[in-house]
C-alpha cells in the first residue's frame, strides 16, 4: 500500500511522531495493531533508545521461587534467569544454538567429547572474570551427588569435565548427544554462576541485569549491567518481575501501562488485540497442557483408566473454545508437530465415549477425583470441566477438585493420582522425553518407567542418521502414547502482550517471554 509506506518513511527520517503515524493509519482503514505491526517490521524499529521501566508479569507466583539455577521450578524463575544470567550456548528463534558465553564449540568422537571455547574479557556483576572454572563448577552443581536439580538426569551424561586454559572448557559424555549445544542453550538452568556460588549468596551472574531486589511470591527489580558483554543491548534501565496468576489482572495491568509485557489469557486476546494501547504475539511453541496420572498409586496405576480417559475428551474442541484457536491438539506423547522426532504414524487419541466406556468397565470404578488449578493454566479449570463433561457420555464420573494456587506445585502436584499441570517448549524430543519421562528424571510427573523407552532415549541422542533416529524416537513415543501417564489433549501458542511503550517485542517458540530475548532486545517509547 503506496500511503502507508509513505508514512513510514516520515516516522523513518523523523518527520512524523508515532501517534500522528497511529492517526493517519487509523484514516487509511488500518488498525492500530496492524499500524503497529508494520513499524515494529520497519527501518524506524531498527534504532532502540535506551531508558525507562517495564514490568513483566509472569503466571505463576510461589514462596519457593529461588535465583538458584538448581532449584528453579517455574517459569518466572526462569524469567528471572534470563535477566542475571548467562548460558554456554543460546537458541535463536530457529531453535539452532548460536554463541552466548562460548563463542565456539566443536563436538568429536560420535559427539561424546564436546570443547566450548569461551568469550574473553566477560565478568560477573561483581567484577569477577568468567573462566572455564566457572562453568565447570556450575554444570557439577546439578549432577553432583545428592543434588536434586530438575536437570540432573539431562546432564548426566556428563562423564568428566576439565578446563584448558582459562578459556576452554572439554567435557566428555558416556554417549553421543547430538543435541548438547541446542540442550545447553535452552535449559535455564545451565545458567553460569561463579564458582563458589551457594543460594543466599548475593546474586551475581553476567547477564544484562543485576539484582537490586528479590521478594519471592512479590517481585523482583534488576537494573542495567552496564558492563554486559554485548554493548548494542540490553536497553531498559529497569525490569521489574513479578507473578500475577490471575489472568484479568495481568490485562487489566497491560492496558493500563502497569504491565508493559504478560502472557495473555488465549480466550480474551481477540477482544484484548483491539485496545489501541495492547499488542497481542501469538507464537506457535510445544508448550503443553495435560493431564498427569500417576502410574504408581491407584487408582490411575491401572492402564485401563489411562486410555478410558484418554478417549473422553474432543481435543479440537478444547483448541477452539479454550484456546480460541491459539494452538493445536496432543497425542499423549508430549513431542510437538513442530520438531523433526515427532512421530507422525502414532493413532490420535480421539473423542470416543465407546470406547472409553469399553476400557472404564474393566476397572471397576465408578468414579475419579481430578485436581485442578489456575497455576496449571488459565483454562485448566475449564478444561478439567470439559473432561468432566466428555466422560459422562462414557459414563465416567469426574470429581473436579479445585486447588489453590497457592502451594500447589508443592502440595498438589505429584502427590495426588491425577491432577492438572502443564510444561513450557523444549526444542527436542530428546530435552521433553528425558526431562518428564525417563525413569529416574527429578520432574517424571506421572512416575511411568520403562526401561525400553530409557534405551531408546540414550540410542537417540548419539544417532545422528535422520532417519534411524526417526525410528527410535518413534518406538519410544509409541511406549509413551500406548502406556504412559501423560494425557496431553494440546499444544499452546505463546500468546503475549505487549503495552504499546514497548517496542522491538519478538517472541519465539523455544520458551514463553520470548526465552528471555526480550532483555537484550526490547527498548521504551514513552511516546507511544
Amino acid at each position: 500500500m503506496k500511503d502507508i509506506d509513505i508514512l513510514l518513511k516520515e516516522m523513518e527520517t523523523g518527520r512524523m511522531g508515532r501517534r500522528e503515524f497511529l492517526g493517519r493509519a487509523a484514516a487509511l482503514g488500518i488498525t492500530t495493531a496492524a499500524a503497529t505491526s508494520l513499524l515494529g517490521k520497519s527501518a524506524y524499529a531498527s534504532t532502540p533508545k535506551r531508558g525507562g521501566e517495564v514490568t513483566v508479569a509472569t503466571e505463576e507466583t510461589s514462596q519457593t521461587e529461588t535465583f538458584d539455577p538448581t532449584k528453579m521450578l517455574t517459569g518466572t524463575d526462569a524469567n528471572r534467569s534470563h535477566q542475571v544470567y548467562n548460558r554456554l550456548t543460546n537458541l535463536d528463534r530457529n531453535l539452532n544454538a548460536v554463541p552466548n558465553l562460548a563463542e565456539e564449540w566443536e563436538g568429536v568422537n560420535e559427539a561424546t567429547e564436546w570443547t566450548f571455547k569461551l568469550r574473553k574479557g566477560v565478568e560477573f556483576h561483581n567484577g569477577k572474570t568468567l573462566t572455564a572454572d566457572d562453568v565447570i563448577y556450575s554444570l557439577n552443581e546439578h549432577i553432583k551427588e545428592g543434588s536434586k536439580s530438575p536437570s540432573k538426569t539431562l546432564l548426566a551424561s556428563i562423564m568428566d569435565m576439565r578446563a584448558d586454559g582459562d578459556n576452554v572448557v572439554k567435557i566428555t559424555l558416556d554417549n553421543g548427544n547430538a543435541d548438547f549445544p541446542i540442550q545447553l542453550g535452552h535449559d535455564y538452568h545451565t545458567s553460569i554462576v561463579a564458582e563458589g556460588w551457594k543460594d543466599g549468596d548475593p546474586v551475581v551472574g553476567t547477564g544484562p541485569y543485576k539484582l537490586v531486589e528479590f521478594e519471592p511470591a512479590l517481585r523482583s527489580v534488576a537494573v542495567r549491567n552496564e558492563n554486559y558483554w554485548k554493548p548494542d543491548s540490553a536497553w531498559v534501565d529497569t525490569f521489574i518481575s513479578q507473578g500475577i496468576s490471575d489472568a484479568t489482572a495481568r490485562t487489566n495491568g497491560l492496558r493500563t501501562g502497569a504491565v508493559g509485557i504478560c502472557a495473555v489469557d488465549a480466550r480474551t486476546a481477540g477482544l484484548l488485540d483491539r485496545d489501541p494501547n495492547v499488542t497481542v504475539h501469538s507464537i506457535a511453541s510445544g508448550a503443553q497442557f495435560l493431564w498427569v496420572m500417576m502410574c504408581d498409586r491407584e487408582p490411575t496405576n491401572d492402564l485401563n483408566v489411562r486410555l478410558a480417559l484418554k478417549h473422553c475428551v474432543d481435543r479440537q474442541a478444547m483448541v477452539d473454545n479454550l484456546l480460541q484457536g491459539h494452538g493445536t491438539i496432543g497425542n499423549d506423547f508430549s513431542v510437538n508437530p513442530g520438531i523433526a522426532m515427532y512421530c507422525k504414524e502414532i493413532p490420535q487419541h480421539d473423542f470416543d465415549p465407546d470406547k472409553a466406556k469399553f476400557y472404564w468397565n474393566k476397572t471397576g470404578l465408578s468414579g475419579i477425583e481430578v485436581s485442578t488449578s489456575v497455576e496449571a493454566g488459565d483454562f485448566a479449570v475449564d478444561a478439567t470441566v470439559m473432561l468432566q463433561e466428555g466422560a459422562k457420555a462414557a459414563g465416567i464420573d469426574i470429581q473436579v477438585k479445585r486447588e489453590a494456587a497457592d502451594g500447589y506445585w508443592d502440595n498438589v502436584w505429584m502427590q495426588v493420582p491425577m491432577c492438572a499441570s502443564n510444561w513450557n517448549a523444549r526444542p527436542t524430543a530428546d530435552l521433553i522425553l528425558t526431562l518428564v519421562y525417563h525413569s529416574e528424571a527429578e520432574w517424571n510427573e506421572s512416575q511411568w518407567k520403562n526401561a525400553r523407552f530409557d534405551e531408546l532415549l540414550v540410542m537417540g541422542r548419539k544417532t545422528t542418521d535422520p532417519a534411524l533416529r526417526y525410528e527410535i524416537y518413534c518406538e519410544a513415543e509409541t511406549l509413551l502414547h500406548d502406556d504412559g501417564g501423560a494425557f496431553n489433549p494440546m499444544y499452546m501458542n505463546f500468546v503475549e502482550g505487549t503495552h504499546k511503550r514497548i517496542q522491538g517485542y519478538q517472541g519465539s517458540s523455544a520458551f514463553g517471554l520470548s526465552a528471555g530475548l526480550l532483555y537484550e532486545e526490547i527498548w521504551v517509547d514513552e511516546d507511544a
